[in-house]
């Protein structure tokens, strides 16, 4: 469902104090699962009293919540002030100039908006909305963040930010992935592609023989990716881009496992299998799945040095 970015209703409004107090909340709630309101003001350089105005501000944008049932006031950023901070950062390295009130792309776990470079460059911001049955998932599946206990959502949230942008540097030299620009706290800023999830194909909108030559180009994208020593772990027709031109674009790198992790064979194999069973249910192309299971397994061992 397409829906507005919050952050931007109030950040005409906002002042460099309000900033700093947000970054106060952030900050503290490293310590605190409701920052005190001292705590931010003294962050802020700024008196009890006057943070508490601003804090009133912010909690009517819903950039903070508070809480004064537990002793004394505390507040939380939310996932909104959370955005306010990474537009500022991208604002002031110079990264965006504007960004779109909607929502050109949603997923279970990020929402993606347009937004404009100071050059007048068309580009792609998504932020990250990890809730608890996507930790749940990281926790299993992902060795980085085996050892982090009692962290918010936002910090969760950031990680993953980080993890894809990570990924997309490593790959975009030479593989069809967006080109990424920078990243800040949860958020990515990348190249704009225009084309269509092949999810949101319908079935007459491909021939067999056009899904088969789709199919070929994204095993063969992916196999060059998996030589180079990475596994997507989620690969799906979500994932997949189909761009104007008829290329392919392998977007969503968040869960990427290196070739080095055992398990990465276990999540090869199942991205391989949602792969050729998507394309077989839509537009009945058949694969032979052993032999495009052997043509990666080797490329799997070379990877490893084996």
């Amino acid at each position: 469902m397409v829906s507005k970015l919050i952050a931007l209703e109030a950040y005409p409004n906002l002042k460099d104090l309000d900033f700093r107090i947000l970054r106060g909340v952030e900050l503290n709630m490293r310590h605190h699962q409701w920052v005190p309101l001292e705590d931010i003001a003294r962050f802020a350089r700024t008196d009890v009293e006057t943070a508490s105005h601003h804090l009133g501000k912010l909690d009517s944008w819903e950039l903070v919540r508070r809480r004064s049932d537990i002793g004394y006031i505390g507040y939380q950023l939310t996932i909104h002030g959370y955005d306010a901070l990474a537009i500022r950062a991208f604002s002031r390295k110079g990264l965006i100039e504007a960004i779109s009130t909607s929502q050109i792309g949603v997923g279970k776990e990020a929402d993606v908006y347009i937004a404009i470079t100071p050059g007048g460059e068309k580009v792609a911001v998504k932020f990250n909305r990890i809730g608890r049955t996507s930790f749940t998932r990281i926790k299993l599946y992902r060795r980085d963040f085996m050892d982090k206990r009692h962290i918010s959502w936002l910090y969760i949230s950031r990680l993953v930010a980080q993890r894809e942008h990570e990924a997309l540097q490593l790959l975009s030299p030479f593989a069809r992935v967006p080109r990424p620009l920078g990243w800040n706290r949860h958020a990515i800023v990348m190249e704009f592609i225009n084309g269509v999830e092949l999810a949101d194909l319908r079935e007459g909108d491909l021939s067999r023989g056009e899904a088969e030559e789709i199919l070929g180009k994204v095993l063969d994208e992916y196999l060059k990716i998996v030589k180079f020593g990475i596994v997507h772990s989620d690969m799906s027709e979500f994932n997949i881009v189909l761009t104007e031109d008829q290329s392919i674009l392998i977007i969503d790198w968040p869960q990427y496992l290196p070739t080095a992790y055992p398990e990465s064979l276990e999540y090869l194999k199942r991205d391989l299998t949602v792969l050729l069973n998507s394309f077989r249910r839509r537009w009945k192309v058949e694969k032979d799945f052993n032999e495009v299971w052997n043509r990666f397994y080797n490329a799997w061992l070379k990877s490893r040095g084996g």
